[in-house]
């Protein structure tokens, strides 16, 4: 059984100056396209890239709020300070690490 999606067609409007009209329908006899296709193209091309940045924006605040947020409360890293104490005790050419299970 095949289901198939007829999608709905809704009119957009849009009121421009002539000069503006003219340089449109001018634009889409150059690429060929109607000039209702003409601006649906430009215009979606253009929504995309608005939604686009806006997307990346706000990824680009929620990862320096984490990045600030691991500043302002960073882990104990307990490792590191076990190995800073192996490494003071450094004598004859070797150190001895002891890994600790984390918690």
């Amino acid at each position: 059984m095949t289901i198939s999606h007829v999608q709905e067609n809704v009119r957009l409007v849009a009121r421009a100056p002539k000069d503006v009209q003219e340089i449109i329908t001018n634009a889409a006899e150059l690429s060929g396209a109607s000039m209702s296709q003409f601006m649906i193209d430009a215009a979606l091309d253009k929504a995309k890239e608005v939604v686009e940045r806006s997307r990346l924006l706000t990824l680009s605040m929620e990862g320096a709020n984490r990045f600030f947020e691991a500043l302002d409360n960073s882990p104990e890293i307990q490792h590191l300070d076990d190995a800073y104490e192996a490494l003071k005790g450094y004598e004859n050419g070797s150190v001895t690490f002891k890994r600790k299970p984390q918690s």
